[in-house]
C-alpha cells in the first residue's frame, strides 16, 4: 500500500526569490564564520598544546637536575673516600657515619665490596648478611667503572619503589674496590612526591614511564613499576612516547577520556615524563568562543536575511498583484481590466501588454462562439455522426450524436481523441482509412459494430482539412448507419446460399414438409432416387409408400410436436435400396411465434458406417481371442486412466475376471498403495515417455518378476491419447542371468572367485576403509616352481596343484576376508578389520603352515610352497592399482630372498626416504 504524500504549496515568484536571497545572505554568513572559527580555534589548540609542552619541558628539566646533583653529589663523596684510602670496613663505616647529611638527598647510601654485599652503610652497618651481587646496576657499575641510575625497583626490605644511583671507588692502581649505592625513594616528597600536586586543569595529571614501559611514578600508586600496557591498558599516545616520540598530540585512554598528551624524555636517564590534559578541559575556552560565535553570526544573518527579505517582498509587490489579476482573469468569463493604476516600470508596461492582450481575444472567442452556434444548430439536425479532428486526432468539434456515442458534452471537446470517442472495435476498422486521410485522400469505409447484441453496420466519409500549401491540419468524419440495408441484402444472399448448399453440396437426403404432409423443398438428391420426379406439393405418403409411411409416422408425429427427432431404419423397398442402412434426422420448423410450421428431414446413407462396426465387431473377437492367449498382462488406459481393455491373462494369472475391471479408473483395480507406488512413472507415460520397469509379483502360481512397459498410445497429430501397459513374466531369464553372473565372477577350476569379482571387492573395501579410517591387508601370493610343476608332470598334475592350494588358501582365512585365484598360479587375499601388520603377519604364516603338509595327487604326491607379498593401505589411499603394485614387489622380494616366505612392503611415506625394503620374514620349518 502506497503511504500519502504530504504536497507543499507551490511557492510564488516572489516568495522564491525572497527565500533564495535569505538563503544566499545565510550562506555567507556561515561560510565566512565557519572559516574564521576554524583559524582562531585551531591557532588557540596550538598555543595550549605548546603551553603544556613547554610546561612539561620545565618540569623534565627539574628532574634531570635533581639526578645531576645527586650524582655530583655521589661522585664527590666517592673521591673523598680514595682520598683517605679507607680499606677497613670499621673506619669504612665511622667515615660514612659523619656525613648525616647526605641522608637528606638518598634514603640510603650503602658501600658494597666486589662481592656484592653491603660492607658499611650510612644507617649503620647491616644488621644481617645482605648481598646485591644479582642487582643489574651492580654488575653494570664494575663492570663499566662508572656511575649508573638503576631501573626502578622495590626495596627488599620495606617494599618502597626505589632507583639506585652508583658510583664507583677506585685505589691507587685504579681498579674497582667499593661500589657506592644511593637509594632514591621514588615517593619522596623532595625528589617525584611534588609532581602528584601538579595538575593539568581539574583532573589532568602527569605520569613516568621508563623506556621498557615501567611506570615509574603514576597518580594511580597500584601501577608504580607495573607495565604501562597491563589490564588492557594499552595507550596509543604511550606506545608513541616510548617509541621515541617527543611533543604533543590527541589520544584516548584506556578509559575511554580523550585528553591532549605532552612528552619529554629525561637526559640523566631512560624516562619519559608525560602529562594527560583532558580535552574537554584543555579546549573548553575555545568551544565557549565558539558557540558564542555561532550564536552571533546565526544572529546577524537573521537580521541581514529579515531585511533583504523585506525589500524583496515591497520591490516584487506590483508583479503578485499582476499574477494574482491573471488567475482571476483565466476564469471570468468576460475580461475586466486591472483598476490600480500600473507602475511606470518594466511590470507595468507587462500589466497594460496582458490587458490588451486579453481585450483582443474575448473579441475573437464571441466570433467564434457565434459561428460555431449556427454549426452546431445545422450538424445536431442531420441524421449522421459528424466531427473534426486535428493532425492528432484530438476531437475538436462533433454533433449531438457524435458526442453521444461515448456519452461525452461539448465541455470536454479538445481533450479526448477519436480512439477514446468511438467503441474499439470500429475505430481498430479506421484506423488505416485515417492514415489515408492524412495523406490529403479523402475516403470512404463500409463497416460493422455491435448494437444491442446484433451486428449493425455504418458507412463512414473522411475528407482532408487541407490549408494553403498542402498541409494537412485535421479531417471531417460524417458517419451513417446502413444496418437495415446491409441486413436486408445479407439475408437475401443467404436465403439464396442456403438453398444452394442444401442442393448441391450435403451428401444427404435433404427435403422440408410442412404441417399437412406436404413436401415443400426436396433437394437433388432425393429427386434422384424418385428418377427426377416432381414432388413439390405432393403428400409425404404418397411419395414414400403405405408400408414405408408407416414406419416413419411415430416420429413425424413427434417431430410435429415439437421435438427434433434422429432415428435409423432400412433403405426403401419400394426403391431398391432395402439392404441399405439410412440415419434421419427430423427437425421442427417453427415460425416467429414458436408455432411449428412443419419440419425439416435430413437422411444420410451409413450403409458403410454399420457395416465397419460390424467389420469392427468381429475384428475385435479376434483380437480378443489372440490378446487372451499371450503370455503376458495387456492393459489399455484412457486419459482419464479408467481400464478400457484387459486381457484373459488377468484371470489366469491373478484369478482377476477382466469384465470385473472393465470401465474402472486403475486405482479402483489395482489398489491406493500399488497405485501411488505407480503414480509417477503413470505421470511420465502419460506426458509421452516409454518408461520400463521391473516389479515382483504374487501370482496364482507363486511370485514371479514381471518386466512391465508404459507405451505412450497417440493420435495422428503425435498427441498422447492413452496408455498401452505391458507385463511379460521374466522369472526364467532373470534366473538364468543371475546363474551366467555366478559363473562370470567364479573362477572355474578352483571354486574361488576369479579376478574380476575380487577386484569390485576390493574396490568396496577400499571405501569402507575410508569411511571408517581402518585399514585394509592385502596379500599376493604364487606357488613356487609351479612352472616346473606342469612341464614336469603335465597340465593335469598342475590343476590338481591348484585346486588343493586354492581349497587350503580359504581354509586359511576368515569368512569376512575374500581369496581369490587372481592368475594362473597368482592368487590374492584381502583382509579387513585387522589391527595391523602384526595380525596380518600371522595371517600370512597361517597360509605358510597350511601349504606345508604335502600335496596328494592322483599319481603321486608333491611338496608345494608359496611366497607372500603384503601391503597395509594407508589413510586417505584409494588406488588399487598402486596397492597391488606394492604387493608384487614384496611378493618379488620374498622369492628374491629364497622362497617359501612372506614378506612386508614398507610404507610409501618411508619408501620416499629410503628405497630400501624393511622385511619381517618367516622362513618355514
Amino acid at each position: 500500500m502506497r503511504l500519502p504524500v504530504l504536497r507543499l504549496p507551490r511557492l510564488g515568484l516572489r516568495a522564491r526569490l525572497s527565500v533564495g536571497m535569505v538563503a544566499i545572505v545565510l550562506l555567507i554568513a556561515l561560510g565566512v564564520t565557519t572559516a574564521a572559527l576554524h583559524f582562531v580555534k585551531r591557532n588557540m589548540q596550538a598555543a595550549i598544546a605548546n603551553e603544556e609542552f613547554e610546561r612539561i619541558s620545565a618540569i623534565a628539566e627539574a628532574v634531570d637536575q635533581k639526578f645531576l646533583s645527586r650524582r655530583t653529589l655521589l661522585r664527590t663523596f666517592g673521591d673523598s673516600v680514595e682520598a683517605h684510602h679507607l680499606s677497613d670496613t670499621a673506619l669504612l663505616q665511622a667515615f660514612v657515619k659523619q656525613h648525616k647529611s647526605l641522608k637528606e638527598a638518598f634514603a640510603n647510601i650503602a658501600f658494597v665490596d666486589l662481592n656484592g654485599d653491603i660492607v658499611a652503610g650510612i644507617n649503620g652497618p647491616p644488621q644481617a648478611s645482605i648481598n646485591i651481587k644479582d642487582r643489574e646496576y651492580f654488575r653494570q657499575t664494575v663492570a663499566t667503572k662508572a656511575g649508573v641510575i638503576s631501573q626502578p625497583y622495590r626495596n627488599r626490605l620495606n617494599g618502597q619503589a626505589q632507583v639506585a644511583m652508583t658510583e664507583p671507588v677506585f685505589d691507587t692502581r685504579g681498579e674497582v674496590v667499593y661500589v657506592i649505592s644511593g637509594a632514591v625513594n621514588l615517593g619522596e616528597q623532595n625528589f617525584l612526591g611534588e609532581l602528584a600536586n601538579v595538575k593539568f586543569g581539574q583532573t589532568g595529571y602527569m605520569f613516568i614511564t621508563n623506556t621498557d614501559g615501567i611506570v615509574v611514578d603514576h597518580p594511580d600508586k597500584s601501577r608504580i613499576l607495573q607495565r604501562a600496557d597491563a589490564a588492557d591498558g594499552r595507550n596509543p599516545a604511550t606506545e608513541r612516547a616510548l617509541a621515541g616520540f617527543e611533543g604533543t598530540m590527541e589520544a584516548t585512554d584506556r578509559t575511554g577520556l580523550r585528553g591532549l598528551y605532552a612528552f619529554k624524555r629525561l637526559g640523566q636517564t631512560n624516562w619519559v615524563l608525560g602529562c594527560i590534559y583532558p580535552r574537554d578541559e584543555a579546549f573548553a575556552q575555545v568551544e565557549d568562543i565558539e558557540r558564542y560565535t555561532w550564536a552571533g553570526a546565526l544572529l546577524l544573518a537573521v537580521l541581514v536575511g529579515g531585511l533583504a527579505f523585506a525589500v524583496m517582498r515591497s520591490q516584487l509587490a506590483p508583479l503578485s498583484r499582476l499574477h494574482e489579476h491573471m488567475k482571476v482573469s483565466r476564469t471570468a468569463s468576460n475580461y475586466v481590466p486591472m483598476k490600480e493604476l500600473p507602475p511606470g516600470d518594466e511590470i507595468g508596461d507587462l500589466s497594460r501588454t496582458f490587458d490588451a492582450l486579453m481585450l483582443e481575444r474575448q473579441t475573437s472567442q464571441e466570433r467564434l462562439q457565434s459561428s460555431e452556434r449556427f454549426l452546431r444548430d445545422v450538424t445536431d439536425n442531420l441524421p449522421a455522426v459528424v466531427g473534426y479532428f486535428d493532425r492528432d486526432q484530438r476531437c475538436l468539434f462533433g454533433n449531438k450524436a457524435g458526442l453521444a456515442v461515448r456519452g461525452r458534452t461539448q465541455a470536454e471537446l479538445g481533450t479526448f481523441t477519436m480512439k477514446e470517442s468511438l467503441p474499439d472495435a470500429v475505430y481498430r476498422q479506421l484506423v488505416p482509412e485515417v492514415a489515408k486521410v492524412l495523406t490529403g485522400t479523402a475516403t470512404r469505409y463500409v463497416g460493422t459494430y455491435e448494437r444491442n447484441g446484433r451486428e449493425a453496420f455504418f458507412e463512414c466519409h473522411l475528407v482532408p482539412d487541407i490549408r494553403q500549401g498542402g498541409e494537412v491540419v485535421g479531417y471531417y468524419v460524417m458517419t451513417f448507419d446502413i444496418t437495415r440495408q446491409k441486413v436486408a441484402e445479407r439475408e437475401r444472399a443467404a436465403g439464396e446460399a442456403r438453398i444452394r448448399t442444401i442442393t448441391d453440396n450435403l451428401p444427404a437426403l435433404v427435403s422440408h414438409v410442412d404441417a399437412s404432409l406436404h413436401y415443400t423443398f426436396v433437394n437433388a438428391h432425393v429427386r434422384a432416387l424418385h428418377d427426377n420426379a416432381e414432388l413439390v406439393g405432393r403428400l409425404m405418403a404418397d411419395v414414400r409408400g403405405i408400408e414405408d409411411f408407416k414406419i416413419v409416422e411415430p416420429y413425424v408425429r413427434r417431430v410435429l410436436a415439437g421435438e427434433a427427432v434422429t432415428f435409423e431404419k432400412t433403405g426403401y423397398s419400394t426403391r431398391g435400396v432395402s439392404q441399405n442402412w439410412f440415419q434421419s434426422h427430423y427437425i421442427p420448423d417453427r415460425d416467429a411465434a414458436g408455432v411449428v410450421q412443419g419440419f425439416y428431414a435430413m437422411t444420410f446413407d451409413v450403409t458403410e458406417r454399420k457395416r465397419a462396426e460390424i467389420r469392427s465387431a468381429e475384428s475385435e473377437q479376434r483380437l480378443r481371442g489372440l490378446t487372451d492367449n499371450v503370455p503376458a498382462l495387456l492393459t489399455e488406459l484412457d486419459l482419464d486412466e479408467r481400464v478400457v481393455f484387459c486381457n484373459g491373462r488377468y484371470q489366469s494369472w491373478l484369478g482377476i475376471p477382466p469384465a470385473s475391471i472393465m470401465n474402472r479408473p486403475i486405482r479402483e483395480a489395482v489398489g491406493d498403495a500399488h497405485y501411488e507406488m505407480r503414480k509417477p512413472l503413470l505421470a511420465r507415460a502419460f506426458a509421452g515417455e516409454e518408461v520400463s520397469f521391473e516389479q515382483t509379483a504374487k501370482l496364482l502360481v507363486g511370485e514371479r518378476t514381471l518386466q512391465t512397459t508404459y507405451l505412450p498410445q497417440r493420435n495422428a497429430e503425435g498427441e498422447v491419447v492413452g496408455l498401452y501397459i505391458l507385463a511379460n513374466d521374466v522369472s526364467d531369464l532373470k534366473q538364468k542371468q543371475m546363474q551366467l553372473d555366478t559363473l562370470a565372477r567364479e573362477d572355474a577350476l578352483t571354486g574361488l572367485p576369479n579376478r574380476r569379482s575380487f577386484e569390485e571387492h576390493v574396490r568396496e573395501a577400499m571405501a569402507r576403509s575410508r569411511r571408517s579410517g581402518i585399514p585394509i591387508c592385502l596379500m599376493f601370493l604364487d606357488i613356487d616352481y609351479f612352472k616346473s610343476i606342469n612341464d614336469s608332470l603335465g597340465h593335469a598334475a598342475g590343476d590338481g596343484v591348484l585346486k588343493e592350494f586354492g581349497r587350503r588358501l580359504k581354509e586359511s582365512v576368515r569368512e569376512t576376508d575374500m581369496a581369490a585365484r587372481y592368475a594362473g598360479d597368482e592368487f590374492v587375499i584381502l583382509l579387513e578389520g585387522i589391527a595391523g601388520a602384526d595380525e596380518a603377519q600371522l595371517v600370512a604364516a597361517k597360509v605358510l603352515a597350511a601349504m606345508r603338509p604335502a600335496f596328494v595327487l592322483s599319481s603321486r604326491t608333491l611338496q608345494v610352497t608359496t611366497s607372500i607379498g603384503i601391503v597395509l593401505s594407508e589413510e586417505g589411499e584409494d588406488d588399487f592399482a598402486s596397492l597391488l603394485a606394492c604387493a608384487d614387489s614384496a611378493l618379488y622380494a620374498a622369492k628374491k630372498d629364497g622362497r617359501n616366505r612372506f614378506t612386508m612392503a614398507a610404507s610409501r611415506s618411508e619408501t620416499q626416504r629410503d628405497s630400501s625394503w624393511s622385511r619381517q620374514e618367516s622362513l618355514a620349518r
